[in-house]
């Protein structure tokens, strides 16, 4: 059972990693807007139309798709001055708690904005920008799809911990992405 959850835990693992490389092409996508935004206006006195709003759709997907990666990887900001002087057995039980606290706030912004965005998806809500129209949807459903990715994590990491013990609670990850198990 250990081994079969392991197995997809990387495997979504690599999922994460499949977004997380789709949200840095968003965001060289933004830059390479915003560069020839700045080349056409300097150039030719003629900005790129609608430059502001393909860079705001662009960066939602490129904000909220790579969250749960970062969490998958353990590289979100964290302080553990007062963790680190609990025993492995207590750590396991605060992560554990934390990640079914998590897996449940994010269970519910997941539903909440995946039904914003069926509704902006309905009725077709639109943005004008330089004479052309924008679907807003997109960008709303890449929010629900980020917060619904880092929800499945939660939930992985709270499976995990139940699980096996010592799953991810070392300090440092310097063995490998398990840590210690």
């Amino acid at each position: 059972m250990r081994d079969t959850f392991l197995k997809v835990y990387d495997g979504y693992g690599k999922v994460l990693w499949a977004f997380a490389i789709l949200a840095g092409v968003l965001t060289f996508a933004i830059m390479c807007v915003i560069d020839t935004n700045a080349f056409l206006r300097k150039l030719f006195n003629w900005p790129l139309p609608a430059a502001l709003e393909m860079t705001q759709s662009l960066l939602v997907g490129a904000i909220m798709l790579p969250f749960a990666f970062t969490l998958f990887k353990r590289e979100h900001v964290s302080t553990v001055v007062l963790t680190s002087m609990l025993s492995v057995r207590a750590r396991t039980r605060l992560h554990l708690f934390w990640s079914v606290v998590g897996a449940l706030l994010f269970a519910a912004v997941t539903y909440g904005t995946f039904r914003y965005a069926l509704r902006s998806y309905a009725m077709n809500e639109q943005t004008w920008g330089a004479g052309i129209t924008f679907a807003i949807w997109p960008s709303k459903m890449a929010i629900s799809l980020g917060t619904g990715l880092l929800t499945l994590q939660f939930l992985l990491d709270a499976i995990g911990y139940a699980l096996i013990p010592g799953f991810r609670t070392r300090d440092d990850e310097t063995e490998g992405l398990h840590g210690n198990v």
